[in-house]
């Protein structure tokens, strides 16, 4: 596969050998509501293994558990499980989002789906896994909307680094979805919202049927989604005109009709033309002023259908078969801005006309071609997987585990109206007038070259496939007075292909593809070690357990690493917990990170911090020298339950990050941070830009998007978007839960949880060389303070709830002056009526549920954010920190049978 990038190997041939034979991995406290807490082990639950460790039937060690259990699911007014895990403070929606793609990585997103992004630290920093196990993917990320929110039982998070247990990505942490097993019966639900404005809505159908028998059960569930889509025009923040706010006007020249800029002066086309026989009409000095991104989305159209089972046999008392998969597709259809540029036009254009006092042979029009499709897009993402696995119970407690998943992803993206340069200039060079474009607001070009002017294709398959095999031992060693000392070791092995495809220029450009493929050998082993338990209390110690794990990954391509993490919680007195965990991580460069999605040059516009937009130009491409991310990990904290119904806990952490791979070709507000990027040769301005887009193009990069003037010579700003190990990060902070429960008589229950996280630190560097520098609480980076509160009320077959997330507000310094941006407040709430009794043995019995929910209560309007708009996300307002859809109303009708 060409050259290739060793990883930075932790540990030694000696942490190796005890990953073999006898280690352990860190993690904390599960759940922060009864509906979220697995079931303890008993003679009657089978033992489950919990995220955080490999360790049968125990709780991971050091780390905190954030779960999200069937109740919590079925309340939640979010429509799809990203969404949900989209509320959890940890999570920041940089990067891979369906509404922002200008962060690192966003660029990969070209479907437009959800991913994780814990601590905010990296999108593709977050492993995605369902029941325990990996799942095939688009070798970018995972969007957890793969499975529908009637197959899953719970969503589990540990929000601490965990590659000692599961290997690459998991260096901020680990999203578990843990499919149906208990479900015994059916459950059919309906869902519909419109946002108050009435230009967005949302469809939601949903069934489930399970059986549990004697000796297993079976599920199956299906849903299937829409929401339309939200036009950036139907949203008045989504602006460039900031005068109403006290900020600059950054509206665009690139209007229809135009601006047209001759010897150093402008003149605005007026808006019922101009023809020789009226220049008199053009007035110098005077430009047309409109909106760059108007009809852009905010949010795509998407339609999702999702089903996935579950289904568990045991053969005997000591065999057990089981089996997970799933099947997902997700269609998405983008609106986008009409094309715009600086089109030169010569004398000899047909409708050429000349202002008073001009003698020159050309001149420029900032334009938007209006009369010309916008350039669209459209695609899908689909995938599935089937996992089975067989459980042995051994002799002595232990119990071996195998399973085999294969699973296959198709993704693509199509455009098919991009501006077609050479068609353009020849057009707007021609004497003809049927031949001729005309720039100056009259619709006299032919419609008969529509279809050439506007003919360029963009289209980006990736096809995918993951064979994935694992081995596991897992039991009690032996008896140590606080308890069993377990032990989980297992060999896993990865066979992962994928075919980048690129397909870009005319209609007839060939369709080709990149074929890559990767293969990875993992041992791993914990081992879990209880020193003080019940049956050897002594005051100050009624619990001291620790944990310790390693694993070895060696990649086909990347090289070799190992990966420890070690583990303690110590109990002094009872309902005190006190944890803390320390491990290493590792993050290997996906594919298209390295051999890049595509090699072009893509014209863009770029957001100046003055205000208003730069025309420029973005390098795409592989970058073979990319090496693997690293990162060392720790948290200590403690989980505290005062009184009988009242569960507190505090996590403190550090994250720090080395060799991130950064790629700048979806950042359009790069020329914000343009001191952090001095000597890395990745920004180029004036004609050092020029030399470096000609250079491209004489080497044969072919070039996506009209060029100002049709010319690389008028280019001031190049960017190499590439992939490239530019970036370290330093990030600390705090997370909280508080989760209370009262019972108020017979049938009243009260339920707030209070959940948050509060970074101290986040200090980032652009370059190897440069120094961090402190980015907290700044525009597209993590911010201070996030935190979800939830109030729940109980009353009989009535059920309420409130949910208030708050945002803290930052500073934007890709504005200049700095702007101090406010705070974001949305609250939700939800009323549900239960008719029958839902644990009745017949259909008509058991009734149903009736629900209404009000999103965005208070109809909270994203703050102002002096940024122009970007055809990456936000504009007027942070889209990463903002939701834009304002009041939503929805109903639910849910059947139990």
């Amino acid at each position: 596969m060409g050259q290739s990038a060793k990883l930075v190997s932790h540990g030694s041939s000696l942490a190796l050998a005890l990953a073999l034979l006898a280690p352990a991995a860190a993690a904390g406290q599960i759940a922060t509501s009864p509906d979220a807490t697995p079931a303890a082990a008993d003679d009657a639950q089978p033992e489950i293994v919990v995220t955080g460790t490999s360790i049968r039937g125990q709780a991971p060690v050091g780390s905190s558990v954030i779960s999200l259990g069937r109740a919590q699911i079925e309340s939640s007014t979010a429509v799809t499980v990203d969404r949900m895990i989209k509320e959890i403070p940890q999570n920041f929606d940089l990067g891979v989002s369906e509404n922002s793609r200008g962060q690192s990585g966003g660029s990969g997103n070209i479907t437009y789906g959800n991913s994780v992004n814990l601590r905010g630290i990296g999108p593709y920093a977050t492993l995605v896994l369902i029941d325990g196990h990996r799942v095939t993917y688009n070798s970018r990320s995972i969007d957890p909307s793969v499975l529908p929110t009637l197959g899953v039982e719970r969503v589990e998070v540990v929000a601490d680094g965990a590659s000692a247990i599961y290997g690459s990505d998991a260096v901020a942490g680990v999203v578990n979805l843990i499919p149906r097993r208990s479900l015994d019966g059916g459950e059919v639900f309906a869902r519909t919202g419109i946002a108050q404005q009435g230009d967005l809505r949302e469809i939601t159908l949903g069934a489930a049927l399970g059986k549990v028998f004697d000796r297993g059960q079976v599920m199956v569930a299906f849903e299937h989604v829409e929401r339309s889509n939200l036009s950036g025009d139907d949203r008045a923040f989504f602006t460039s005109n900031f005068t109403p706010f006290g900020g600059p006007d950054g509206r665009t020249t690139r209007c229809f009709p135009g601006t047209i800029r001759a010897g150093g002066v402008t003149y605005a086309i007026p808006q019922g033309g101009v023809t020789q026989a009226t220049a008199g009409s053009l007035v110098a000095g005077t430009s047309n002023r409109c909106e760059l991104l108007a009809n852009q989305d905010l949010m795509p159209r998407q339609h999702y259908n999702s089903v996935n089972g579950t289904a568990t046999f045991e053969v005997s008392d000591s065999i057990k078969l089981s089996l997970d998969g799933f099947f997902s597709r997700r269609e998405f259809y983008r609106k986008s801005a009409w094309s715009s540029a600086t089109i030169t036009v010569p004398q000899t254009n047909a409708f050429f006309v000349r202002p008073a006092g001009f003698t020159g042979t050309s001149y420029t029009v900032d334009y938007m071609f209006r009369e010309l499709p916008a350039n669209d897009s459209y695609g899908y993402a689909q995938s599935w997987q089937i996992t089975p696995k067989l459980t042995i119970k051994l002799p002595h407690d232990f119990q071996f585990e195998a399973l085999a998943g294969y699973g296959k992803t198709n993704d693509n993206s199509t455009s098919l109206y991009g501006i077609n340069n050479a068609a353009l200039n020849a057009a707007l060079a021609s004497n003809d007038p049927n031949a001729a474009f005309d720039p100056y607001g009259l619709g006299r070009t032919n419609r008969a070259l529509y279809a050439t002017l506007a003919n360029q294709i963009f289209l980006a398959p990736t096809n995918g496939r993951l064979k994935t095999y694992e081995a596991r031992l897992n039991g009690s060693l032996f008896e140590l007075p606080g308890g069993s000392v377990k032990l989980a070791t297992g060999y896993a092995r990865q066979d992962f292909t994928v075919a980048l495809g690129s397909a870009r220029g005319g209609p007839t450009t060939p369709l080709v593809f990149r074929n890559f493929g990767r293969k990875i050998d993992s041992v791993y082993g914990e081992l879990y070690v209880p020193l003080f338990g019940p049956d050897n209390a002594v005051p100050g110690f009624q619990k001291l357990e620790v944990n310790a794990a390693v694993r070895h990954d060696k990649y086909s391509d990347v090289g070799g690493t190992t990966n420890p993490k070690f583990g303690v919680n110590w109990m002094p007195v009872d309902g005190l917990k006190l944890r803390g965990s320390y491990g290493t991580s590792f993050r290997a460069p996906t594919i298209p990170e390295i051999y890049g999605n595509s090699n072009n040059l893509f014209v863009q516009n770029y957001s100046v911090p003055a205000g208003g937009t730069l025309i420029g130009v973005a390098l795409s491409g592989q970058n073979l020298g990319l090496k693997p991310e690293t990162a060392t990990t720790w948290s200590v904290g403690a989980d505290f339950t005062p009184v009988s119904g009242l569960n507190l806990g505090l996590t403190y952490w550090d994250v720090n990050y080395r060799n991130q791979v950064i790629a700048n070709l979806s950042n359009l507000a790069i020329l914000g941070d343009l001191p952090f990027y001095a000597g890395t040769n990745v920004v180029f301005q004036g004609a050092a830009a020029a030399t470096q887009v000609q250079n491209y193009i004489n080497a044969g990069i072919g070039v996506v998007g009209a060029l100002p003037g049709g010319s690389a010579a008028n280019v001031t700003l190049f960017v190499d978007g590439r992939g490239q190990n530019l970036g370290a990060s330093r990030t600390r902070g705090f997370d909280f839960t508080a989760d209370y429960a009262l019972t108020l008589g017979n049938g009243d229950r009260l339920g707030v949880l209070v959940g948050g996280t509060y970074l101290t630190s986040y200090r980032i560097s652009v370059a190897p060389s440069a120094p961090l520098v402190d980015r907290l609480n700044t525009i597209f980076n993590p911010l201070r303070f996030k935190v979800r509160s939830v109030v729940t009320w109980d009353h009989g077959p009535v059920s309420a709830r409130l949910q208030w997330i708050h945002v803290n507000g930052y500073r934007n310094i890709a504005a200049s002056p700095v702007q101090q941006v406010r705070a974001y407040n949305p609250v939700d709430f939800s009323v549900n009526w239960r008719i029958g009794d839902r644990s009745a043995a017949g259909f008509f019995e058991k009734g149903i549920t009736l629900g209404l929910e009000v999103r965005n209560l208070l109809n909270e309007r994203p703050p102002y954010v002096n940024i122009s708009p970007s055809g990456n996300g936000s504009g007027g307002y942070d889209a990463t920190a903002a939701d834009p859809t304002g009041r939503l109303f929805a109903a639910t009708v849910r059947k139990a049978f």
